[in-house]
């Protein structure tokens, strides 16, 4: 018998299993204090990446004073950037709580920052689409839009197929819209402590604590891709610059398991 279900029509389950693994999250974190930061939100999500080769001038002005991101070796115009769409299904605080409805759907923009005075490299955040407005690091756009939709359809034990599709809107007139269909494979299983900084003011930090899995599921129409559809539009005065037709996509990650602890100092 084939099964097909979506996101949004399993969504009652999903709140269940989530709200439960948000609880014992909260309780081993209440028992295990390893850190002189403040636990401040845990959240479970889906996402989707994109890694890009992207016009360097366009990146730079979305940059702190004193900051750079290294361009490409092979071709200096370049600067690596990432892409990604979330789905965040249950956010919580520290005491448990729903934060506003518990849900939320955005995309960020993110880049390896590097400061010219002292060396210190970073994950900057320098860009974004959210309902929420800014955003604790002040540089989302305000959506108009933030929608995404995943349906999984599959057969008894098979691996079965997904397809996606991410729409963010802003006000501005930035968009970004990604469709994608693929076949999943076992994701690999990480969990990795990042710190994280915002581009416009980079004294702002969040430590994430992640248990995460994710697939990384190549590129379109190279050897060992799974993709067997991909289709990326962005446009606007901001993500025209950024994506001008002379951008490189580099990878494309699905992360169906995503869990996550902020900190702040």
């Amino acid at each position: 018998m084939l099964c097909k279900y979506s996101t949004q029509k399993t969504r009652i389950g999903y709140m269940t299993l989530f709200v439960a693994l948000a609880l014992l999250s909260l309780s081993s974190n209440a028992a295990q204090p390893d850190t002189a930061d403040t636990f401040q939100e845990w959240s479970a999500e889906t996402r989707t990446s994109l890694s890009f080769q992207v016009n360097a001038e366009a990146v730079k002005p979305l940059l702190a004073d004193g900051w750079v991101v290294p361009v490409v070796a092979e071709n200096p115009d370049r600067v690596n950037l990432t892409v990604t769409f979330m789905d965040r299904h249950i956010v919580l605080d520290a005491d448990g709580d729903a934060i506003g409805s518990g849900t939320s759907r955005y995309m960020v923009m993110s880049v390896q920052g590097r400061n010219h005075s002292d060396g210190q490299t970073s994950i900057l955040i320098i860009n974004g689409i959210s309902p929420e407005g800014a955003g604790a690091y002040e540089v989302y756009q305000t959506a108009q839009e933030a929608s995404a939709q995943r349906l999984v359809s599959g057969n008894g034990e098979q691996i079965g197929e997904v397809e996606e599709t991410w729409q963010m809107t802003a006000e501005s007139g930035d968009s970004i819209r990604l469709h994608l269909q693929y076949q999943p494979a076992v994701p690999v299983l990480r969990e990795p402590t990042l710190v994280i900084r915002s581009a416009k003011n980079t004294g702002y930090t969040r430590t994430y604590k992640i248990e995460q899995a994710s697939d990384s599921l190549g590129v379109p129409g190279e050897p060992g891709s799974r993709l067997q559809r991909f289709e990326f539009t962005a446009r606007g005065p901001l993500f025209s610059a950024i994506f001008d037709g002379t951008e490189v996509l580099q990878s494309v990650t699905s992360t169906p398991w995503y869990h996550r602890e902020i900190y702040v100092p």
